[in-house]
């Protein structure tokens, strides 16, 4: 099994009863679609109180998350944030918002799947007045150009085994060391892995980035999309290592 930040993900779906939505015919899904903030008023974007925060003194200030997207849309466990200097508020109400939002779910084989989401909030102040941006990636070249990119995802595949999975490094499993490694990852328009990077490991010496060489190949992915389609992509991918599940 996966030993990893994301195998929360799979932990999480195989230990607690899968809540499906109603049935709907296949056909009226897609063959596949990632996992989406959405618009409506339950989406993250307008749950987001942005005139308190303004009030309460939050300025320009940007927080990414990390969330798991069960198959009705619903958040189901992640606490993983970086942000800004003097992020705090916007932090707060981005943690509390996740718990109360739904999103659009991600398609996999024409059915809904768990995926695991990673976004950006953006909060800015133009002319007195706040605004609040979000992306559905944590590239920060992407976000500069505010293009419209989906990161790749992580997808919980149903009966898909995983033969000849690598061992986690004993160091690291002796030390039960908690670690973060910034990588670049590149997956091909149907979701296959095909290039891993490392660009940093902190702490170094217990032999992650190799571990995770391995590893991602053997994963499922939805591809990257940008401007509503599939592409084949390089994007920075952030892997946490020892890091607390949950709210």
């Amino acid at each position: 099994m996966i030993f990893f930040r994301r195998a929360a993900l799979f932990v999480l779906v195989l230990a607690l009863p899968v809540v499906c939505p109603r049935e709907v015919p296949a056909e009226t899904l897609p063959e596949r679609q990632p996992a989406q903030l959405g618009s409506g008023p339950g989406s993250l974007v307008n749950l987001i109180d942005v005139e308190t925060l303004f009030q309460k003194g939050q300025r320009d200030a940007w927080v990414m998350f990390e969330c798991a997207v069960a198959g009705d849309g619903i958040v189901f466990g992640s606490d993983f944030f970086t942000s800004s200097p003097d992020a705090a508020l916007l932090k707060n109400e981005v943690r509390r918002r996740l718990r109360q939002t739904r999103f659009i779910p991600a398609v996999y084989n024409h059915k809904r799947t768990e995926a695991w989401f990673e976004g950006t909030v953006v909060f800015v102040v133009v002319n007195g007045h706040p605004h609040l941006r979000m992306y559905a990636n944590q590239d920060l070249e992407e976000i500069k150009r505010g293009a419209d990119f989906v990161a790749p995802q992580l997808i919980f595949v149903q009966n898909h085994g995983i033969d000849n999975f690598p061992n986690y490094p004993s160091a690291a499993r002796h030390a039960e060391v908690g670690a973060v490694l910034k990588l670049r990852h590149s997956v091909d328009v149907n979701g296959k892995t095909t290039s891993v990077e490392v660009i940093s490991e902190h702490p170094p010496g217990y032999g992650l980035g190799d571990y995770m060489k391995k590893a991602l190949p053997l994963v499922d992915f939805l591809p990257g999309y940008r401007n509503g389609k599939p592409t084949a992509t390089t994007y920075t991918l952030t892997w946490w290592f020892g890091q607390t599940i949950g709210w």
